[in-house]
């Protein structure tokens, strides 16, 4: 997450482009709750969650979430992908920061290892 900036500075930048792109109180209250999930999973996407979690976790109706979730889509907040059939949906996070960029854990420190392993072999 520390490549995009951090939690709390995307949750500041989703407030600084409510001034200018507002999005409804659902939608708002769902991308809260998915930022709670991406903190759980530790960004490791995607958050595999069904219809009936969100509507339970945001108090909002099947409906209310399918709408929420397609405003979020439209604006460039996440991304989902359907599963088919009973299975849970997946969700990508997209930066506030780095608008459209999806969120992720900090990976470079990885890399970077693999690579100097790599030379050293």
């Amino acid at each position: 997450m520390d490549t995009l900036g951090g939690w709390m500075q995307e949750i500041r930048y989703f407030y600084k482009r409510q001034l200018s792109f507002p999005l409804s109180t659902h939608a708002q209250a769902l991308w809260s709750y998915l930022m709670y999930r991406g903190n759980e999973a530790f960004w490791h996407f995607p958050i595999r969650l069904s219809l009936m979690e969100l509507a339970g976790a945001t108090g909002m109706s099947l409906t209310m979430v399918k709408r929420a979730r397609r405003e979020l889509e439209e604006y460039g907040y996440i991304r989902h992908k359907a599963f088919g059939g009973n299975r849970p949906a997946g969700y990508y996070m997209l930066s506030c920061i780095h608008i459209g960029q999806q969120m992720g854990p900090k990976l470079t420190n990885l890399s970077k290892d693999r690579a100097e392993a790599d030379k050293e072999a």
